[in-house]
């Protein structure tokens, strides 16, 4: 099951999901990656650990107001 997170888009704002994890190595050791991927088509490559604050954080979607 995807793990829900904020799209990593400053300017989006919707749901996303991580879709695949994957680990390269480096010399300081390996550093896990992901794939993201909201529900507007964004997809980004992070390293994991730039993401722990938006684990952290709960998915808000907007509210849209009527104005009469």
């Amino acid at each position: 099951m995807p793990v829900p997170i904020s799209c990593p888009d400053p300017g989006c704002g919707a749901p996303a999901a991580i879709t695949d994890r994957w680990t390269f190595p480096s010399t300081d050791g390996p550093v896990e990656h992901v794939r993201t991927r909201c529900e507007r088509g964004h997809v980004f490559t992070p390293t994991i650990e730039s993401l722990w604050t938006s684990l952290s954080a709960p998915v808000v979607r907007p509210v849209r107001v009527r104005v009469a």
